[in-house]
């Protein structure tokens, strides 16, 4: 009920007895804001203990609690005081309150015991949701689901709190499945300065779009955050900067007024738009009814059976062409017709959350029909019926989709093109983010192509774009090929120093295995200038010219210009070269080290005649 790790306490157990004897704990509540409404669906309840005592603190009072074996006897009172609250304050939306893992484990007739106070408090029980925080996860992720079960079966949904503050968090959300997940805030302190933080963000975001779990984003304190956690895809938000703890919470939805995300459908396109508009049967209705439903609507392939309209969660599905050929059989409809179609179903069907990345699809449509003659899948919305989905459909937008890509992809390196370079870069500036924009080509790359042929050129080229592609982050940096022997790359990770140190260094070192052994021998290869004349030409070289970008006050003009100035310096010096602006100063690979700088901006124009 805490929501807090716990604290190693002072001893004090003559209060301690007092307060549990008189139920002495105060709940006060942090609102859950909807990332796409801006609204409130939810609060958090948090205990606190009694003003000045030892024990106002929830870390020391669960951890004292603990200590002497009285865990379950102070939840309940937390829960008990969190329903009295919540009702006498009306606050409307789902509650959550925390529960240790250990007191669903130690109290069998827990869901008895809680569906008793719901009743009390006239509170229904969808309305609840049962937080399990992360803390103490060391139990059988297994024989912690089996705890969950009966609190399902009341009505509650279930929540993981706290994600990524312990080591059993996934094991436990692939046991329990559920409804939500909290990730904990560790990951949303400093998430506009981290890149990594915002990709781990990201990913667990995704994981609840293929597994059906709405994520909530805790401990969001700036508009930033918020900015950065609505970005990555986050349902739910909670933290200071929408609401502090209070026992009469309150929301500014003014707060987040002027902050915009573009609304689209994640990369690639959603489950959703699979989805086709056929009802859903009860697993009561009659087999001879379904039968005829299926007959009248030929274009129906396959029926998504709900328990029962007032619960619209998937439980089977049955196939028109198994039903109605089984019935086709002598004596079938009579032995058949009456019986509920929960009788012919197939029980395990495959359920596809809407907002899964149609690439996720296809994964869990291949792991789940291997084997199977039927092509339907059912899709839901927060484990509610949407529709169905059928694997044609969904190989014909995948299709498309690749199609799609390649018409904006370089045809040789397959890396994005020209839109997609100025597509990535608009959407880096406009949502205010830093980075270091990269511009690389290859020295001498033209008479090389004279002197070997356009085919190992091609070689050369796939070569550099492996290189880039195998240093930049995945989701982080991006690569682009601009054409010819121009690389762009946006780098947003950390230690993108480090990685175009690794470009650079790779480069200088393999390029010159694409020549022969005589060029290898004699540092260098005859060819044509751009004049037809004759001259020896050395190994092929590589110059990158990089700038950082400050994304709250940059310009694509004035990037694209920096960047442009910065590649004619380092193609300007011999032999290969990596240079890099930072904050108005120039600095070649070797002096990042050192941070040393060689030149101001404009010196160095001026004396390059840029």
């Amino acid at each position: 009920m805490g929501g807090e790790p716990l604290q190693s306490p002072p001893m004090c157990t003559e209060i301690f007895e007092q307060l549990i004897t008189e139920r002495e704990v105060r709940t006060v509540f942090q609102p859950i804001v909807d990332g796409s409404s801006r609204t409130v669906v939810g609060h958090e309840a948090l205990t606190r203990g009694p003003a000045g005592s030892p024990y106002e603190s929830p870390g020391t009072l669960f951890a004292h609690a603990a200590l002497l074996g009285r865990n379950v006897e102070l939840e309940q009172i937390c829960i008990e005081s969190a329903l009295h609250a919540y009702h006498g304050l009306a606050l409307g939306g789902r509650l959550f309150v925390n529960i240790l893992p250990q007191t669903l484990l130690a109290a069998p007739s827990f869901a008895q015991w809680l569906d008793e106070q719901l009743s009390v408090h006239r509170i229904e029980p969808h309305t609840l949701v049962i937080e399990i925080t992360e803390h103490g996860l060391a139990e059988s992720e297994s024989r912690l689901a089996a705890a969950v079960d009966p609190l399902r079966a009341l009505g509650c949904d279930i929540a993981i709190d706290d994600l990524g503050a312990g080591s059993s968090g996934l094991k436990a959300w692939a046991e329990i499945r559920p409804d939500y997940v909290k990730a904990d805030r560790y990951f949303a302190t400093g998430i506009e300065h981290d890149a990594v933080r915002a990709e781990i963000l990201r990913s667990v975001i995704e994981m609840g779009r293929v597994t059906g779990s709405r994520v909530i984003v805790e401990g969001i304190e700036t508009r930033q955050q918020c900015l950065i956690a609505l970005e990555q895809g986050a349902d739910y938000l909670q933290g200071y900067f929408l609401g502090r703890p209070r026992r009469n919470p309150s929301f500014d939805p003014t707060s987040m007024a002027d902050i915009t995300v573009n609304a689209s459908a994640p990369d690639g396109g959603c489950a959703a738009e699979l989805s086709q508009p056929v009802p859903a049967i009860a697993a009561d209705t009659p087999v001879a009814e379904v039968a005829q439903l299926l007959r009248e609507h030929p274009e129906w392939s396959a029926l998504a059976v709900i328990k029962s309209t007032d619960a619209p969660r998937p439980v089977g599905i049955v196939h028109r062409d198994s039903l109605l050929t089984l019935l086709s059989r002598p004596l079938h409809p009579e032995i058949f017709n009456r019986k509920p179609i929960a009788s012919l179903m197939r029980s395990d069907p495959v359920l596809i959350e809407a907002r899964a990345r149609l690439d996720q699809v296809s994964r869990m449509v291949s792991a789940r029909t291997e084997g199977r003659e039927h092509d339907a899948f059912i899709i839901v919305r927060n484990g509610r019926y949407v529709g169905l989905g059928r694997t044609l459909e969904l190989l014909r937008r995948l299709s498309a989709q690749q199609i799609q890509l390649a018409m904006h992809a370089n045809p040789l390196t397959r890396l994005p093109g020209n839109l997609q370079i100025e597509a990535q870069l608009e959407q880096l500036l406009r949502r205010r983010r830093n980075f270091v924009a990269c511009h690389l080509d290859l020295d001498d790359f033209k008479p090389y192509n004279d002197e070997y042929g356009y085919a190992r050129g091609d070689q050369v080229l796939v070569h550099v774009a492996q290189v880039l592609s195998r240093a930049a982050r995945r989701h982080v940096d991006f690569v682009g090929h601009i054409g010819g022997d121009d690389f762009v790359c946006l780098l947003r990770s950390e230690d993108w120093a480090l990685r175009l140190a690794s470009v650079f260094e790779d480069l200088c070192a393999s390029l010159a295995t694409f020549h022969s052994a005589e060029h290898r021998a004699a540092a260098g290869f005859p060819g044509h200038d751009r004049e037809g004349r004759l001259r020896d030409f050395p190994l092929l070289g590589v110059s990158i010219g990089a700038t950082e970008v400050d994304g709250s006050r940059a310009t694509r003009e004035n990037v694209l210009e920096n960047l442009r100035k910065i590649k004619i310096l380092a193609k300007e010096g011999p032999g290969s070269r990596c240079l890099i602006e930072r904050q108005g100063q120039i600095t070649d690979l070797v002096g990042l080290a050192t941070r040393t700088p060689c030149a101001s901006v404009p010196e160095a124009v001026a004396l390059a005649g840029v």
